[in-house]
């Protein structure tokens, strides 16, 4: 149950919307044509789905108010102030097309599994994160790198994919052969690594000074009497800690060199080993060397910090010539740093990620639904793209939403070509249409989440979709046809469709079985005040309306005689298909000013229905003979006495009469200034219209110019539709037609 009043609200100065009756049928249509009503309707029943204020955006100091309400609820608004906004959650705005469009928040929330599931993911992610931010925690201490950083320049340093996660993180670090450097214990990675000593390092002349260095380095140690390239300065750093950890001198053993020196205690080994380094690094091509290292550190006080390192810990040196294998070592020192073993984390993230793949698994059946969506969707419409979800787990697990991506195909056999583009990329090369589906994908979702929600008993939803039809081609066009015919069988769910579409009108009416207390009509008068009625012509308007009100010949009442002037248009037509040539000229003669075959002037009904009785059963006529521009004129007078907005039998009396009434006019000129003025062959309004207006005011070519713009579609083209007479307010056809009585008026005055 749907009712209410809107005034001043997006250019809809009154609006009184009828009761609409949901119970009986959860579906109801609005036929508006463009610029009545539809999308303004649409974005105050918008407002109170999102809570925002309603305005008029034409006349802006105007005071906006609706008062709507549907079944329980009351929804009442004054932008004057005095009351709160309202806000709904069961209604939801289909709108035609949107230029940028995402997966709403309360839609991915609804999209999850099931709550056991995700109640078990969150609880197992809780943990885990808790373990992360246990390593993040110490790392930020021992690299000098933010939290954020942390992660970013792991994935980097160990060369894996972007999409890495910890547990691929945790795998890559236990694979690398730690060679336990120890001189790492006191270095920062950031110190070690950033923007300015990474560019020392890709410095030519590094590169050329480090492997001089190595080369010297080698040289020496293979003319020492204690070190050599196997047994560095590294090494003999390990001895001592090793002589220290198992007593070697204490338990009175002594070490001889190959040189033949015996060393007997510690003190001695190490005073040993700190002599042979210094006269090594003492060496003058080592020095020098060392020297041009040190001054490439000395530019700014990021590259500074290197040089304090290598000269503290002069056995780095080697190891720069191998950024990324330094890279990887000073990781697996910052690892065996942490506060429990690498191992017992190793353990504990591979657990969780073993428990939280088989949460995936389960929550991957559990999308099924919205799979069938897309599935649904590629089906359904016809777009140069399939559509792809590619987190199906994890979109039903976390908050997050569906990751879509987009096959691109064009040709055929051995000629097809496809690639897989994200949504911004794809928009750019879309026709409006496709760019429309593609918008519908969207919201898609959004409304199987309502209808997810409807299920479950969430209360009623009303759903509002406003020209959704437009800019399609027909397959796509009935392809939404089904979907809104599929949504409206969902229990809790009321549909209100405005269109200003005529044919998807009829589809929708009969396809969804609209009933017909719910198929309604929206038309402006010159007050600018919006009305809807039920729309009188759902089925067959000719068949239903205008020949089975004269097919008996009995023409005894106004509305009788109304539908044969409407009937003209359709079987004159019917006499051009046929190929009866002579009778499609005698029709054409009611349509127009002409003097043959039949003069327009002198026609009796009777004559009329002399053509048109062949298409019903030769039936004859029964009343009252009479002529027929008397009979026109006189009708199209009372229609302007008492009109129906929506009646397309009124508007096609006044078409034709406007226009008999301005060839007659401009006959009139023509024959004044020129003497005479034959029947044109074709296009007999443009061409008299040429002809006179050398001779017409200003006035008077814009009267008729208007009269012309509005009556030719609507008397020739479309005839078996009648589309276009539904479209034009009868105020407008009133109108043009009193400015045509009146150009006849001026021209017998003069």
């Amino acid at each position: 149950m749907l009712s209410g009043y809107l005034e001043n609200c997006y250019g809809i100065k009154q609006f009184t919307l009828p009761n609409i009756n949901f119970k009986k049928c959860n579906k109801a249509i609005i036929y508006a044509p463009n610029g009545v009503m539809k999308t303004s309707l649409a974005k105050v029943f918008e407002d109170i789905s999102k809570g925002t204020a309603t305005s008029d955006r034409i006349f802006k100091d105007a005071v906006s108010r609706y008062s709507i309400t549907y079944y329980a609820s009351h929804y009442e608004y004054s932008s004057s102030g005095g009351n709160a906004i309202p806000q709904s959650d069961n209604i939801y705005v289909i709108n035609s097309f949107a230029d940028k469009f995402e997966f709403s928040k309360e839609t991915v929330g609804t999209l999850l599994a099931d709550e056991g599931t995700r109640n078990q993911y969150n609880v197992l992610m809780g943990k885990l994160n808790d373990i992360i931010t246990e390593i993040l925690n110490k790392l930020r201490e021992i690299t000098g790198l933010t939290k954020p950083q942390i992660k970013i320049k792991l994935i980097e340093d160990l060369g894996l994919q972007a999409t890495a996660d910890w547990p691929d993180i945790m795998e890559a670090i236990r694979q690398i052969e730690n060679k336990n450097y120890e001189f790492l214990d006191e270095i920062l990675y950031s110190e070690l690594f950033n923007d300015k000593t990474m560019a020392v390092y890709e410095n030519p002349d590094f590169k050329r000074h480090i492997t001089e260095y190595i080369d010297n380095l080698e040289n020496l140690l293979r003319n020492s009497s204690l070190l050599n390239t196997h047994f560095t300065e590294r090494s003999a750093e390990e001895l001592s800690k090793s002589f220290t950890n198992h007593n070697l001198f204490e338990a009175q053993h002594k070490i001889l060199l190959r040189n033949g020196r015996q060393v007997n205690n510690l003190a001695e080994w190490k005073e040993l080993v700190q002599q042979e380094l210094d006269q090594l690094y003492q060496t003058p091509t080592l020095a020098k060397t060392f020297e041009k290292l040190k001054k490439l550190f000395s530019k700014n006080a990021e590259s500074a910090k290197v040089r304090e390192i290598i000269v503290a810990h002069r056995e780095i040196i080697p190891l720069l010539r191998d950024i990324a294998t330094l890279k990887k070592q000073t990781w697996c020192n910052c690892f065996e740093r942490l506060e429990r073993p690498f191992m017992e984390y190793y353990k504990i993230i591979a657990d969780f990620k073993e428990e939280i793949h088989n949460l995936y698994e389960k929550a991957s059946a559990q999308s099924e639904r919205w799979v069938e969506v897309v599935s649904e969707f590629n089906r359904r419409f016809r777009v140069p793209f399939t559509v792809k979800i590619t987190n199906k787990s994890n979109f039903v697990l976390k908050d997050e939403a569906p990751n879509i991506e987009f096959e691109y195909t064009r040709g055929t056999g051995d000629s097809k070509e496809s690639t897989v583009l994200h949504k911004e990329d794809l928009m750019v090369s879309l026709s409006m249409g496709e760019r429309r589906a593609l918008y519908l994908l969207y919201i898609l979702f959004d409304l199987e989440r309502i209808r997810k929600q409807a299920r479950e008993g969430g209360g009623q939803y009303l759903i509002i979709a406003d020209d959704i039809s437009d800019s399609f081609d027909y397959k796509n066009k009935y392809a939404i046809i089904e979907y809104l015919c599929d949504l409206a069988e969902t229990k809790g769910i009321d549909l209100l469709m405005l269109t200003h579409n005529f044919d998807f009108f009829r589809t929708v009416k009969y396809r969804c079985g609209v009933s017909r207390e719910n198929c309604y009509i929206a038309q402006r008068n010159d007050d600018g005040i919006i009305s809807i009625a039920e729309f009188k012509y759902q089925k067959d308007f000719f068949k239903n309306v205008i020949r089975s009100s004269i097919q008996n010949g009995n023409l005894d009442s106004d509305f009788k005689k109304k539908c044969l002037i409407a009937s003209i248009p359709f079987y004159r037509n019917l006499a051009e298909y046929s190929g009866s040539t002579d009778d499609y000229e005698k029709l054409t003669c009611c349509l127009h000013y002409k003097t043959a075959p039949l003069d327009t002037s002198r026609l009796m009904v009777s004559d009329i229905w002399g053509v048109i009785s062949q298409f019903l059963e030769n039936e004859t006529l029964k009343s009252d003979d009479e002529p027929y521009l008397q009979l026109l004129q006189n009708l199209a007078i009372n229609i302007l006495k008492d009109n129906d907005e929506v009646s397309l039998e009124n508007k096609l009396v006044l078409s034709i009469a406007a226009r008999i009434e301005i060839e007659k006019f401009m006959k009139a000129k023509i024959i004044e200034h020129e003497g005479t003025c034959p029947d044109a062959k074709d296009n007999q309004t443009r061409e008299w219209f040429n002809k006179s207006k050398q001779y017409l005011t200003d006035d008077e070519k814009e009267i008729i110019e208007e009269i012309n713009l509005i009556t030719p579609e609507s008397i020739h083209l479309n005839s078996f539709m009648y589309e276009p007479l539904i479209d034009i307010s009868s105020w407008n056809l009133i109108e043009v037609y009193r400015k045509a009585l009146a150009l006849q008026a001026s021209s017998q005055d003069s």
